[in-house]
């Protein structure tokens, strides 16, 4: 009889698992499946910790948008030959709000309808197609006020003490939700630990201001930046929520000229920095305008924006992705068929979306990757979309390794896309 293969130790399989690849993570939720002593070892967080040194930064897996107006979300996968979760599907009634730390949260309708169409807040994974429903908001969320909110999710270190995000995976979580009612935006934070809301609070509206853009706030960009999460509010403003302190005020967004009014996207800078980018027009091209938010130095206490690198999209989106002069003679024109639809926390990828411009150009969302200048389109615009400026990408990102029982298998409700 012939001897039986030597068992690999603990540190072989380990070395192993580092070189799955960090785009395909059902690799390692099937490994952590396989038995216990590999879920150990996965769950190992000095193996974590070695996983993220290895791979860098986390991995773009795809990104949600909504699809059929606001009724429907649909996910993209980023590497379509990816085995496993997350897998391409629509995701009828649900609503992408955001995605973060490996989450992603929805808007749902309710299953107890009444006179209104009432919506409750789902946070699901991906890769594990686990959901939590949250408790009901009082007053409801309704569809009168669909348009009127926003709201992120968060793991509960990163209010607490910091994360990294390598072990967090399954934990506990935050979601923090806003909404603009009257002349005051108010806030509350959701602990998946308390399973409770917390007291509302408020801060006045900043002044509307006619000639510039009042966006609706469900499309509205938001960063995480330390415990603070930021808000885009309008062309002007931006709101900033202190998580740990529980506090909510309003910040003025970068100085731009008076015929700027195009969105702009908070975004979180090198060393942990809010920054922001926008859409700006030059005398003869487009480009990605980068800023940063200066602490206050001076003796008004003001915090100051300072224009960082600005990037020609001319040279960085395909040939043919925005229409020539002779499609749009004005600059105005052009400032219009593009747009920014999402930022990619912790990596250096955003998507910008191009509108049609011509019979063999009919536009699309290309994803970016800023420092390489790397630039492919992953998605093209429905046959009758939503209109161009309500279009909205949340990527998806995870530098979690998903360890789980061999029971967490529930699907989402309605889902039957094969291979999910």
């Amino acid at each position: 009889m012939p001897p039986q293969p030597r068992e690999l130790s603990d540190d072989l399989l380990g070395e192993a698992f580092l070189r799955l690849p960090p785009d395909d993570p059902a690799c390692l939720l099937r490994a952590s499946l396989t038995c216990k002593r590999w879920r150990r070892i996965l769950a190992d967080p000095a193996f974590r910790r070695r996983h993220r040194e290895l791979h860098g930064t986390p991995s773009v897996l795809g990104f949600l948008r909504i699809s059929s107006g606001y009724y429907a979300s649909r996910f993209v996968p980023n590497n379509p030959a990816a085995s496993g979760r997350p897998a391409a599907r629509d995701l009828p009634g649900r609503v992408v709000l955001d995605c973060r730390h490996g989450r992603v949260l929805f808007r749902a309708p309710s299953p107890l309808l009444g006179r209104k169409l009432n919506y409750d807040l789902v946070v699901w994974d991906p890769l594990t197609n686990e959901q939590r429903c949250l408790p009901r908001l009082s007053p409801p969320l309704t569809d009168v006020s669909r348009g009127h909110f926003n709201a992120a999710v968060l793991c509960s270190a990163a209010v607490e003490e910091g994360c990294d995000h390598s072990i967090c995976h399954g934990g506990p979580f935050r979601v923090a939700f806003i909404w603009s009612q009257a002349r005051q935006l108010h806030a509350r934070l959701y602990s998946s630990e308390t399973e409770n809301w917390s007291e509302a609070i408020s801060v006045q509206k900043p002044p509307r201001n006619p000639v510039r853009l009042c966006l609706r706030m469900l499309l509205c960009s938001k960063t995480l930046v330390g415990d603070t999460l930021y808000f885009h509010y309008s062309s002007d403003y931006a709101l900033e929520y202190q998580l740990g302190a529980q506090s909510l005020s309003i910040i003025h967004g970068p100085p731009r000229p008076g015929s700027q009014i195009s969105a702009f996207f908070v975004m979180p800078m090198g060393g942990g920095g809010l920054g922001c980018m926008d859409v700006e027009e030059d005398e003869s091209s487009l480009r990605l305008q980068l800023w940063s938010r200066e602490a206050a130095s001076g003796s008004d206490g003001v915090a100051r924006w300072t224009r960082g690198r600005a990037i020609d999209l001319e040279e960085l989106l395909p040939n043919g992705a925005l229409p020539s002069p002779r499609w749009a003679p004005d600059l105005r024109s052009r400032l219009t068929s593009v747009q920014l639809l999402g930022f990619a926390e912790g990596t250096d990828v955003i998507f910008v979306g191009t509108r049609a411009h011509a019979r063999n150009h009919p536009g699309g969302i290309y994803m970016v990757q800023l420092n390489s200048g790397r630039a492919r389109k992953v998605s093209a615009f429905d046959t009758a979309p939503i209109p161009f400026y309500n279009e909205m990408v949340v990527p998806y990102t995870s530098f979690c390794i998903p360890v789980t029982d061999a029971s967490s298998t529930t699907e989402v409700p309605g889902d039957n896309a094969s291979g999910a």
